[in-house]
């Protein structure tokens, strides 16, 4: 028999990572009681956790480099972390909302460290950005070099101690088992990163050319072979502007949610699945609702029974 699968949403109000900082609204705005029902007719349970607070820690005014930012950038991903490990140690799959991709930094941290997996846990990332960027390098992005540009290098060892040291001090992930996929805006120095440290990158092009199934299924075999789980974070910038124009670091071009969103769907109800976060979602920008109806079709998608075990009406 199949064990009923437990959700827990989170949301990371936090825009400290990013110059444009009105991300921090984005998880205040999805519709708890639309999706609630719709994942519990899948027979998901779901608790909702609701926000951090981390907005709340300053004001904007008067942080307004990111230097000035760090402290709340380090206490939001502490939260995070902190919260994940409880997630998961309670039988939850935790699911981040975010709040800018800094998040990804205590999604993960805390996933590992709930997992007692350094180095064995694998990771899809869906972005336009590769988010690369080490510290050292960071004042060369093209968003103004903000701490949402850092997370990869953060998880694999490489960067600010308040951010590597978050869930313990080990080395989080290998970056063997990390996929970037739809992969379009970056920085030189972002891609001798990626290259240096083996990180597969399934560049925009390559993902329209074969496929998006294709290249996820490849992209998983990577994440598990070899690890004892993995995870989804996705940066709805990967999505084509047309579908989810609320995003912090808009582009001119994405995938489409017709083609992704079959190839995701039910993944949770792979064992090895431990965690999710969708990041970078401001709904200052949004138009007619788009981009949040996007954020929960993904989750239901996620978190769906395969098609032919939806139950049907009598």
């Amino acid at each position: 028999m199949e064990q009923p699968i437990k959700l827990e949403v989170i949301g990371y109000d936090c825009g400290w990572g990013s110059q444009d900082y009105l991300c921090e609204d984005g998880p205040a705005v999805i519709s708890a009681d639309n999706l609630l029902h719709k994942l519990r007719y899948q027979g998901v349970e779901t608790k909702w956790r609701g926000t951090l607070g981390i907005k709340f820690l300053g004001k904007h005014d008067l942080l307004n480099t990111k230097e000035k930012t760090l402290p709340l950038v380090e206490e939001g991903l502490k939260r995070l972390s902190n919260h994940i490990k409880l997630s998961i140690d309670n039988g939850y799959i935790p699911v981040v909302i975010g709040g800018d991709h800094s998040s990804a930094i205590g999604t993960w941290s805390g996933t590992v460290a709930a997992l007692k997996t350094p180095r064995k846990f694998g990771l899809l990332w869906l972005d336009a950005h590769m988010d690369a960027h080490t510290y050292k390098t960071s004042h060369k992005g093209k968003w103004g070099g903000w701490w949402h540009a850092q997370p990869i290098s953060a998880l694999i060892g490489h960067g600010l101690p308040e951010f590597i040291n978050i869930g313990g001090t080990d080395v989080k992930l290998d970056p063997q088992h990390i996929s970037l996929i739809g992969v379009h805006s970056f920085e030189p120095e972002e891609e001798a990163f990626v290259k240096k440290h083996n990180i597969r990158v399934y560049h925009l092009e390559e993902v329209i050319q074969r496929g998006f199934k294709e290249v996820y299924l490849e992209a998983l075999n990577r994440a598990t072979k070899g690890t004892n789980g993995f995870g989804l974070s996705i940066d709805l910038d990967f999505f084509d502007p047309s579908e989810a124009p609320g995003v912090s670091a808009p582009e001119d071009k994405g995938m489409s949610s017709a083609e992704v969103l079959p190839v995701i769907r039910a993944i949770a109800r792979n064992p090895m699945f431990k965690a999710m976060e969708i990041a970078e979602f401001n709904p200052h920008k949004d138009k007619n609702d788009k981009t949040r109806i996007l954020i929960e079709k993904i989750i239901e998608n996620v978190f769906s029974r395969p098609a032919k075990e939806v139950p049907t009406k009598s």
